[in-house]
C-alpha cells in the first residue's frame, strides 16, 4: 500500500559532511590497517605486519569504548574478519595466504548479510546507520524494513557472485592477469548493485511518505 497523504520531510546532513564521515570510517577500518600491514611487512616481517595491523583495529575499537561511544559496525566487522584472516595466515606462515583471503572474506561478508535478513535490524541496516542514520520511526516503517531486506539479498548476491568470479580467475589464471581482470570485472556488478539500491531506496521513501531534505541544520548525527 502506497502513502497518499502529505509527505514527511526527513532532515539529512550536508553531503560533504556525510562524505567526510564515510571517508573517516573507511580509513579507520580499512585504509590505515592495510597501509600499516604493507609498511611493516616491507620494513620487518609478515608476522609483525599482522600484529601491527590487528593491534590498530583493536586500538581503534578501544578508543571508541573508552570515550563512551559505540564502535561503528564497519570497524567491528572489519576487526572480526581481520582476526580470522590473521589467525589463518599465521598458522600457514604465508603471505600468499593473506592476499588470497579477501575472496574468502567477501564470501563470509555476503553470507553474514544474508543470515541477518530476518532480523529487525539486519547487518546491512546497521552498517548504513553508521554512515547515514535515519530516525527510528522511519527505519521501523514497513516500507523501509522491506527495503533493507531486499538490499540485504541484493548485496549478498553481489558479494558472493564477485567472490566466485575472483576465485575462479585466481584458480585458472596467472595472478598477474587474474587480479586486474577480476578488479575490472567486478566493477559492473557493484555499479548495478548501487544503481538498484538507490532506485529501491527512492521508491521505498516515496511509498512510505518520506522526503529527504539534504543539508538541514535540524539533523543531528547519531
Amino acid at each position: 500500500m502506497h502513502f497518499t497523504g502529505t509527505p514527511r520531510t526527513i532532515p539529512m546532513p550536508h553531503l560533504p559532511s556525510m562524505a567526510r564521515r564515510i571517508a573517516f570510517q573507511v580509513g579507520e577500518a580499512v585504509v590505515i590497517p592495510l597501509g600499516l600491514f604493507y609498511l611493516v611487512m616491507m620494513m620487518a616481517s609478515l608476522h609483525w605486519a599482522l600484529i601491527v595491523a590487528l593491534a590498530w583495529a583493536y586500538f581503534a575499537i578501544g578508543v571508541r569504548i573508552v570515550r563512551g561511544g559505540r564502535p561503528p559496525m564497519m570497524l567491528v566487522v572489519a576487526t572480526a574478519l581481520a582476526t580470522l584472516r590473521v589467525g589463518i595466515t599465521a598458522a600457514a606462515d604465508s603471505a600468499v595466504t593473506y592476499f588470497l583471503q579477501p575472496t574468502i572474506t567477501t564470501y563470509l561478508t555476503g553470507l553474514a548479510i544474508l543470515a541477518t535478513v530476518a532480523f529487525k535490524r539486519p547487518l546491512l541496516q546497521r552498517l548504513a546507520d553508521d554512515f547515514c542514520p535515519l530516525p527510528v520511526d522511519v527505519v521501523s516503517s514497513p516500507h523501509i524494513r522491506r527495503l533493507f531486506q531486499r538490499l540485504s539479498l541484493l548485496w549478498a548476491g553481489v558479494l558472493v557472485a564477485n567472490a566466485s568470479m575472483t576465485l575462479g580467475m585466481l584458480l585458472t589464471m596467472p595472478t598477474s592477469l587474474s587480479v586486474p581482470i577480476a578488479g575490472v570485472g567486478s566493477a559492473p556488478l557493484f555499479i548495478i548493485g548501487l544503481f538498484a539500491s538507490w532506485r529501491w531506496f527512492q521508491k521505498s521513501l516515496h511509498a512510505g511518505g518520506f522526503i529527504l531534505k539534504w543539508g538541514s541544520p535540524a539533523h543531528q548525527p547519531a
